[in-house]
């Protein structure tokens, strides 16, 4: 069980009562709220959660837009702090949520809270913090490493001297990777308390923020970082990347098992091997002047000719480590450009590796030597830069240059096991394959290939190694039950497994959906399934008729990035962008064209994933929405094409029991967007007419909140629309 330091009072309890009262007309946040509301629903969840503290076990509580659940967990998360000295977790998705937490809603309860102290921090990964001994020694080596990114490295330098938070948040404007990857803090690199800055290194003082603080804000990929090394190092009782803890709260809890995927698997890419080998020798065929780590440590060595530790380390790394540098850069590259051509033949950019690929012709043609030559060499060069590492830092008194080049060696050693370990379980077909999911992708434009593979069942290692060893979890969201129900989310969680069922809620929104909003579905339009260009053409009309309906303001959301690539230029050609703003997704940042959006008051946004969820824009600014298709997985997906074949497999229906109830989830996240208060108003058209053909469309209908439901041809869509928007209230 992870523990909270120290003892706490197994006796102690929160009274539900006065948890619910804090919330209440007569209590602490009621008197400290400007514009406060009573919420029923809220006072109800927070009281359930109370009794989650009390009693332990997992708690699946669904909370609709405006039910205000995060004050609904944090007032019972310090409450159990102050009472009983453990700390709380809290894990979210998304920036947005964790910027609320730290910045609005924690701050305001240690307002209101007069009668208790409040300590809470946000927490990032390693890579999020400056390193100021990395730092020192980049500035100290760079000119045999880095010189192309001199000036990046001198404005960190400067910056470092100013910020108090130390992380690259805090830049005014962030670096490229290359230069933040040089001065990043690093596990693998970190010296602890041995560190000439440890009392004033940035990542460590926010841990030990973190390990004073009663809620610690952090999110899922930081969760399950937590649990990856928990698992490798079996420690379930001290700090590993979260300080220990009893008590979580997973907010936007349906991401949990997307976030376990990414970070309970591997990935090696073409980017990360080049990336690694031009760190040892940028330029294998000029050795002693391609720069490098290998470069700048022979030069220190050849420095010193009489030591007998650098005569043989210089030795070891002409006769072994630089040879095995220009084989591994070479071995890696037949590697990934095999790879690149199974894919082309494929003609798909992703393609998961099933049992038959164990077969595939590419083995023959060289595969199978290259990865065995490649994992051969990482070893080599993992084994060898660990013999020169140990030789130099038996030295009594190293030199700082010197100390500082060990110090990278240490990290690019691990990251070479790392890679090697990736690809092997990517690749290999081995007895446990079944077990596994793989795949290779082209990511971005420049070749990248990459390869990944992870657990194909999540479930039994988030039921073992989370859920069973907290004290008390709490999975929350606007969006956990399809069709009413928790099964689909607790089987794939693995929370139906656990000895003692979890405790199950649903708090419906407070605000009323059939005067607020109206929902449309055209019946007279293509399905995207059977006339996909029909379908998008009307999509285009649709998209112009309902702006026009409500001068803007609306919300245009689609499954991919394809598609909104060719609406934006349909309705530009159209002249659409010449009447109000047409916000594209990709164009501009995220954070941009939501700023443009909210002033102008009369945009269009076309959106795909980033915009389904997440995404807060209350008032007037947003009055329409218009769903293009419905948001089903990509069947081919490889994940989704693993989950869908493992439900077969044992009898089940694949689409029914995965592919809907994840459309589902989606559509009910995309709905929620629009309407943020009690104040908003405004219109959602779902532009595909397989949510009322299709058998399965009622169950997706009876996900959505009882908006004033229009069934009809667009024609008469249209036309009420106008008169809907007409009605100022």
């Amino acid at each position: 069980m992870i523990a909270f330091p120290g003892p706490a009072v197994e006796i102690a309890q929160l009274d539900r009562a006065a948890i619910s009262d804090d919330l209440g007309p007569d209590g602490p946040i009621a008197l400290e709220m400007q514009q406060y509301e009573d919420r029923p629903a809220q006072r109800e969840m927070a009281s359930a959660i109370a009794e989650l503290y009390n009693d332990g076990g997992v708690g699946l509580i669904e909370a609709g837009t405006g039910v205000g659940k995060s004050l609904g967990y944090l007032l019972p998360a310090l409450r159990w702090a102050h009472l009983t000295g453990e700390r709380t977790v809290i894990s979210t998705n998304t920036i947005n949520l964790q910027e609320q937490l730290v910045r609005k809603d924690l701050p305001f309860l240690a307002r209101a809270l007069s009668d208790q102290p409040v300590r809470f921090a946000l927490l990032k990964g390693w890579r999020n913090y400056l390193c100021l001994l990395r730092l020192e020694q980049t500035k100290l080596i760079g000119p045999l490493l880095f010189a192309d990114n001199a000036s990046g490295i001198d404005l960190i330098s400067e910056w470092a001297k100013r910020t108090t938070d130390g992380s690259m948040s805090d830049l005014p404007n962030p670096p490229n990777s290359d230069v933040w990857d040089e001065v990043a803090a690093e596990p693998d690199l970190c010296t602890r308390t041995k560190c000439p800055h440890f009392e004033r290194c940035f990542f460590f003082r926010a841990r030990k923020e973190a390990a004073n603080a009663q809620v610690v804000v952090a999110n899922h990929h930081l969760l399950m970082s937590d649990i990856a090394v928990r698992r490798m190092q079996q420690n379930w009782d001290e700090t590993a990347v979260i300080p220990a803890y009893s008590r979580l709260v997973i907010d936007e809890g349906h991401h949990l098992e997307d976030a376990a995927a990414a970070h309970l698997g591997a990935t090696a890419s073409r980017r990360g091997l080049l990336r690694l080998m031009s760190r040892l020798a940028r330029n294998p065929s000029r050795r002693g002047s391609g720069g490098g780590i290998l470069t700048a440590l022979s030069e220190r060595l050849r420095a010193r000719p009489n030591d007998m530790f650098s005569k043989a380390s210089l030795e070891l790394l002409d006769r072994k480590i630089l040879p095995a540098v220009d084989a591994a850069r070479e071995k890696g590259a037949i590697v990934f450009d095999l790879l690149e051509t199974f894919l082309r033949e494929s003609s798909q950019p992703t393609l998961r590796l099933t049992e038959d690929f164990a077969s595939h012709h590419i083995w023959k043609a060289g595969l199978g030597a290259a990865l065995n030559d490649l994992l051969t060499q990482t070893a080599v060069l993992a084994d060898t830069i660990g013999m020169i590492r140990d030789r130099l830092e038996m030295e009594m008194t190293p030199d700082e240059p010197t100390a500082a080049l060990v110090s990278e060696l240490r990290g690019i050693g691990r990251r070479l096991e790392a890679l090697a370990a990736a690809l092997h379980g990517a690749l290999d077909s081995g007895s446990d394959a079944h077990k596994r999911v793989r795949w290779v992708e082209s990511r971005g434009r420049e070749n990248n290939i990459g390869v990944t593979w992870v657990p194909l069942d999540l479930a039994p290692i988030l039921r073992d190694d989370l859920f069973s060893r907290v004290r008390t979890t709490i999975v929350t969201s606007a969006t956990l039950t399809t069709d009413s129900r928790f099964e689909f989310l607790s089987s794939r969680l693995g929370v139906d497994q656990l000895p003692i069922p979890p405790v199950t809620e649903s708090y419906a929104s407070p605000f009323d959906f059939r005067r607020q909003a109206v929902l449309a579905v055209p019946n007279d339009i293509p399905a995207p399934n059977v006339d996909a260009a029909g379908h998008f053409r009307s999509v285009i009309r649709m998209v112009g008729e309902f702006t026009n309906a409500s001068d803007g303001g609306i919300f245009v959301l689609f499954t991919s990035h394809r598609d909104v690539r060719q609406a934006a230029a349909d309705l530009r050609a159209l002249g659409m962008a010449n009447d109000r703003p047409l916000l594209v997704h990709g164009e501009e940042s995220r954070d941009s064209l939501l700023a443009r959006f909210r002033e102008s008051g009369r945009a269009v946004l076309l959106g795909t994933s980033s915009y389904w969820e997440g995404v807060d824009v209350a008032g007037h600014a947003l009055r329409g929405l218009l769903i293009a298709r419905l948001p089903f997985r990509v069947p081919t997906e490889p994940l989704t094409a693993a989950h869908c074949e493992a439900i077969a497999e044992r009898g089940g229906d694949p689409f029914g029991e995965y592919m809907v109830p994840h459309a589902a989830l989606r559509l009910k996240q995309g709905f929620g967007r629009l309407i943020r208060s009690k104040s908003d108003r405004g219109a959602i058209v779902i532009a595909d007419p397989r949510v009322v053909s299709k058998s399965y469309g009622a169950t997706l209908m009876r996900a959505l909140p009882p908006a004033r439901r229009i069934l009809s041809g667009w024609d008469e869509i249209s036309r009420q629309l106008h008169e809907f928007y007409s009605v100022s209230e």
